[in-house]
């Protein structure tokens, strides 16, 4: 086998480094109602909290977070002339460059909700594919 050739690998080494588990990486898990961390979370729930979070936080707006960190949806809802059908048109585009993670695959499948019929927020609801799998993802900006 020239993989064996080459770097002096048997196919036993290979064999032994593919059964060995990468550990998943651990967040911390965000009370959203009461505004504290509480506990560690991992894989599709960590993922899920990512996607909120990532949607909720403004682009360029905390000093904390890099100017790649967060959306520009809530600007361009804000502005309350932007029409509807530019809205989403844009916001499924400013979704998917938001959410950068390497676990999250692809995004798809959107709809929107106009709360009481208001110029300055949406629901917005849409699948994300991750690599734990898939989910059904909904957050509203106001």
């Amino acid at each position: 086998m020239a993989l064996e050739a080459n770097m002096g690998l048997t196919t036993e080494d290979i064999q032994k480094f593919s059964d060995q588990s990468i550990p998943e990486p651990k967040t911390y898990a965000i009370d959203w109602v009461n505004g504290r961390l509480s506990g560690q979370i991992t894989g599709l729930e960590a993922v899920q909290q990512y996607i909120y979070k990532t949607l909720k936080t403004e682009c360029n707006r905390y000093l904390i977070y890099d100017t790649k960190v967060g959306s520009g949806i809530k600007a361009l809802v804000k502005q309350g002339s932007t029409s509807r059908d530019y809205l989403e048109t844009d916001i499924p585009r400013l979704v998917k460059n938001a959410l950068t993670d390497s676990r999250v695959l692809g995004v798809h499948d959107f709809s929107f909700e106009y709360p009481d019929d208001e110029r300055d927020a949406v629901k917005i609801s849409f699948i994300a594919d991750t690599i734990y799998g898939s989910t059904s993802e909904e957050v509203t900006i106001d």
